[in-house]
């Protein structure tokens, strides 16, 4: 148990300060969440009066501005260095796929919602494990390389060999995102707006990296790199 906490907190070290360094490498690619902001904006003004048709578009422009971040994302993780002229050419990188992951997400969740409406407690469970068992759909999406149809239970095989060390990193990234929320809007949102940007940024990049590592190396990788160094 002590060897796999050393290796735990040296695998958390080395993904953390990786990430920081990213971060403030490529600051200016967390001011892209004032773009995407700005255009979920616009495409709620537009559809407003369109009713459903116009929720339906909403709801493709926010899956674009999902592939764009993802894309932008991959940059900084595989190469070190992205651009916000990048960001343009990210909005079909991944929308396909994430159109069809949400797709099946939300048949799922109805099917569930159907089947398990007598019974509203199981109905909080499934959803917890869909948030559990889907947490790595992200990454897997953008650093996986897996088919559409695939990701869900790619994200599930993962989360089931890699809980341990996924989720108490995400806690501590959860909560610097919480507070990222709480920084003061400022004039027309952009300090907060920023703020959240930055460290929504680094979030991403500490789970990318955790991400990389935890799939190409497992427990016992690491314990004998632990004993090799002495």
């Amino acid at each position: 148990m002590g060897g796999w906490l050393t290796d735990t907190l040296g695998l958390y070290g080395r993904v953390f300060q990786r990430g920081a360094v990213l971060a403030v490498r490529n600051w200016p690619v967390g001011l892209a969440v004032i773009v995407y902001a700005a255009l979920l904006s616009a495409a709620m003004v537009i559809a407003a009066p369109l009713g459903i048709v116009g929720g339906f578009l909403v709801y493709l422009v926010m899956v674009a501005c999902s592939s764009s971040a993802l894309s932008l994302i991959e940059r900084v993780v595989r190469v070190g260095r992205a651009r916000l002229v990048d960001l343009p050419s990210g909005f079909g990188a991944y929308f396909g796929d994430l159109l069809t992951v949400g797709f099946l997400v939300f048949g799922l969740r109805l099917v569930a919602g159907i089947v398990l409406a007598p019974l509203p407690f199981l109905q909080i469970v499934f959803q917890l494990a869909v948030i559990v068992f889907l947490n790595a759909l992200p990454e897997l999406i953008y650093l996986g390389r897996h088919e559409p149809a695939e990701l869900l239970a790619a994200s599930y095989r993962f989360i089931g060999e890699n809980w341990i060390e996924w989720f108490p990193a995400n806690l501590v990234l959860g909560v610097a995102v919480v507070l990222a929320a709480m920084v003061p809007a400022g004039p027309l949102g952009l300090v907060g707006g920023a703020a959240m940007g930055v460290v929504l940024l680094f979030a991403m990049l500490v789970r990318g990296l955790l991400f990389l590592e935890l799939t190409t190396s497992g427990r016992r990788a690491r314990e004998f790199k632990r004993r090799a160094a002495g």
